[in-house]
């Protein structure tokens, strides 16, 4: 059976971001497709009854899914995506509540949909008949008769009662168009059995997001409210899910109707945020089932669940999407065969090129069926997160971050068999070859992080295959991921001790300078290096003729690099790729062929850096004749060390050649700033305000542009920042106003902001903002 690819949701409101329903141009013509799937049976009047119970005296009451199959003639048929319809066929698949009295008078009201079979002008059935009408009939015994006036087409219905299931034959009138007079055609019933107990069973995530083929255990309680007379009956609930990164608990309510279920997850905030199931055919989510055996009671659907949170995000999909399986009560349909323990490994920050630390999977054969589980193999995505543009597993060295090993399969890759209950182990092993993507994600052309991202978690996967599954999805993936960080980086040390080995570094990823005009220098910047690992580190010297543009200097990954090949220390202003070779753009003007970031007082380059030492250099931005700054500038300092190869094993780094500072100027103005357009806050405690940092605006009247400055807005974008300042009304060159910023971490780690001055006639500068919480 296709699955619909319509990737929206059904007629809600978007109070969180979720894939709405979208409706085709002929359904929206036709909203008794909503109900296209739903036959319901409840009470034309009266007094309800408790829907948890067979309603009335009779033995009709309850809830009943029919399949009514189509005619030989073609004349009229169900929905093909129906949980009724085989490839094959498309019955009338229907559902819903049915009353009777102690006289064994049957009513209810129905909702129903009637199909055209595609024809030559259409490729797909046609809706020609739904709505809902009043039913009636009798029960006598094991006797059934029940009688419905659809449309233009009388139905009757008559079989025999057994126990939970009816079956027998019926007839219909003549369609006028849609459908034909028939008889002696099969039709069927189900009972469904309240859905009031406890659960337990898994979302399984088939979404193209890093959560695919992971599966999370939910458990929680479902209670099946009164049948009052209406279509369907309520289902309220609570889950509660383990190990879910997009929630971790939530409410449920919506209606059952025959073997259909659809249910609102809403989160503790109130918010709506997910579906469980879908009416037929109408959104990117398929249908969800009620399913009943004598193992029990179970809510299934393949892509029958969608989530949209602040963690999970999503747009026009759901941020996640899979399989559901829950089942009611003490049944244990929905336990998965197989079991690993723990659902995910999380290896602790390591040293680029350190020795490999490893953890352990226990997989074990946890199949009801107590049947060996033959066919099992393994599958180890060493790098499921970002990579460099070649699409190597590693940025600089080509080795992954994360190797494989276990007892369970004879060679590696081939099938296994575990009996019932038996286990075996899997071993990860970590040794992080990069601490960022090689590439800078901005001003280089893109394919990494950003300085002030780096370290990013690297992430693998390992997948176990299995023959079988509670649901549709047989592939069960273990999440992995760790961190490398780079011996060399720029910051300084903290002076708080290091409770992990790591020697605490405040970092200095950026630094930021305001407008310039040519001929005129900014202040300098200090930049500190510090080895943060635990053997020295050579950093390259300076080549005896420096980088100009043109010509480019080109460089090929895997390289070494080696004194002689390129500066320890390059700014670079571009950087394409071609195959394996990068050419670089160094920050060198056309005209004067000097660099608009111009180093100095350098210490660093050409130097043996010890454990736990520094080295520094100054950072001046001197715009040049042939360099515009309409878009500002955003280039990037390279760090080029020894680079550790088979041969080359001592005072070197695996990752040389990366670019951990940026540099950045902002757009032409006639406003300087100082003392930089960065503010670095460097630590503060969670919850607590920092000292206040300045920085000061001037209109340099030298500028060959100078004129009185209008402000028209300031605007912070952060939320971890305060911001004031006197920058209002007009500054006549000559004059100066100051910008005062705090920062109140609101939790731990790296964070960042803006402020942007606005001025007329449609100018802005900007002030980046950073700090740490602790």
């Amino acid at each position: 059976m296709k699955r619909p690819t319509t990737d929206l949701a059904p007629g809600r409101t978007i109070r969180e971001p979720f894939a709405a329903f979208s409706f085709g141009a002929e359904v929206k013509s036709l909203l008794l497709f909503l109900l296209a799937s739903l036959i319901v049976l409840s009470a034309c009047g009266g007094s309800s009854s408790n829907s948890n119970q067979l309603q009335g005296s009779g033995q009709l009451a309850g809830n009943w899914q029919f399949s009514i199959a189509s005619p030989p003639d073609g004349s009229f048929q169900g929905n093909p995506f129906s949980p009724c319809a085989t490839p094959t066929t498309s019955p009338l698949c229907s559902g819903g509540f049915l009353l009777t009295d102690n006289n064994g008078a049957v009513t209810g009201q129905i909702t129903y949909a009637v199909f055209l079979p595609p024809g030559q002008s259409t490729t797909s059935p046609t809706l020609c008949n739904g709505g809902s009408t009043p039913v009636t009939g009798t029960v006598s015994g094991q006797n059934v008769t029940l009688n419905a006036v659809e449309g233009k087409q009388t139905y009757t219905l008559t079989g025999v009662l057994n126990g939970t299931t009816m079956m027998g034959t019926y007839t219909s009138t003549d369609g006028k168009g849609c459908g034909t007079a028939q008889s002696g055609l099969q039709w069927s019933a189900t009972y469904v059995p309240p859905l009031t107990g406890p659960i337990q069973g898994n979302f399984h995530s088939t979404a193209s997001t890093p959560l695919r083929n992971q599966f999370f255990p939910v458990t929680g309680t479902l209670v099946q409210g009164d049948n009052v007379g209406a279509s369907s009956a309520t289902v309220t609930g609570t889950l509660s899910f383990q190990n879910y990164p997009c929630l971790s608990s939530a409410s449920v309510n919506g209606q059952v109707s025959g073997s259909s279920v659809i249910l609102e997850i809403v989160a503790s905030n109130g918010l709506n945020v997910g579906q469980i199931g879908a009416p037929v055919g109408i959104s990117s989510l398929n249908p969800v089932t009620v399913l009943s055996s004598a193992a029990g009671v179970v809510l299934q659907g393949a892509f029958g669940y969608g989530v949209s949170t602040s963690a999970c995000p999503g747009a026009n999909v759901a941020g996640d999407t899979g399989d559901v399986c829950l089942g009611v009560g003490n049944t244990t349909s929905c336990t998965q065969p197989i079991l690993y323990s723990p659902a995910s490994l999380t290896f602790p920050s390591a040293l680029v090129g350190s020795a490999p630390t490893t953890q352990m999977i226990t997989l074990t054969n946890n199949n009801i069926s107590t049947t060996p589980l033959t066919g099992l193999t393994l599958t180890l995505n060493p790098q499921s997160g970002p990579s460099d543009l070649n699409g190597l597993l590693s940025d600089f060295d080509g080795l992954p971050n994360f190797t494989e090993q276990d007892n369970c399969a004879s060679s590696p890759g081939s099938t296994f068999t575990l009996a019932p209950q038996q286990s075996c182990i899997i071993t990860i092993a970590f040794s992080p070859q990069q601490s960022c993507p090689w590439m800078p994600s901005t001003g280089l052309g893109g394919g990494g992080e950003p300085p002030s991202s780096c370290p990013f978690p690297l992430q693998a996967s390992l997948t176990v295959n299995s023959p079988v599954s509670a649901d549709s999805d047989t592939s069960f993936a273990i999440p992995i991921t760790g961190s490398g960080y780079s011996a060399i980086v720029p910051g300084v040390f903290e002076n708080s001790p290091s409770v992990s080995g790591i020697v605490p570094v405040l970092p200095i990823p950026e630094l930021d300078f305001g407008a310039e005009a040519v001929g005129e220098k900014s202040a300098p910047q200090l930049l500190t290096f510090v080895n943060q690992g635990t053997n020295a580190v050579q950093i390259l010297p300076p080549l005896s003729t420096p980088c100009m543009t043109p010509p480019t200097t080109s460089l090929s990954l895997p390289r070494p690099l080696a004194p002689g090949e390129t500066s320890g220390l390059q700014v670079d202003a571009s950087l394409t790729v071609t195959g394996s070779t990068f050419t670089y753009g160094c920050d060198s003007d056309l005209t004067s062929q000097q660099p608009n970031f111009q180093i100095s007082n350098d210490n660093c380059s050409g130097t043996l850096l010890p454990p736990l030492a520094s080295c520094s250099l100054d950072i001046t931005f001197a715009l040049q004749p042939h360099t515009s700054l309409a878009g500002g500038l955003d280039y990037f300092l390279e760090l080029n060390t020894l680079q550790c190869t088979g041969t080359v094993t001592s005072n070197c780094e695996i990752d040389s050649g990366r670019f951990p500072v940026e540099l950045k100027a902002n757009t032409t103005s006639t406003l300087r700033m100082s003392p930089a357009a960065g503010l670095n806050f460097g630590a503060e405690n969670v919850g607590l305000t920092s000292s206040a940092m300045t920085v000061t605006l001037f209109n340099d009247p030298k500028d060959p542009n100078a004129a009185t400055v209008n402000f028209t807005e300031s605007v912070l974008q952060a939320t971890n920042f305060a911001e004031t300042d006197n920058c209002v009304g007009s500054l006549a060159p000559g004059s100066s106003c100051t910008v005062t910023v705090t920062f109140t971490p609101l939790k731990a780690g790296f964070t960042k902001g803006t402020v942007t001055i606005g001025y007329t006639p449609g100018q802005t500068q900007t002030i980046y903002l950073r700090g740490t919480g602790q």
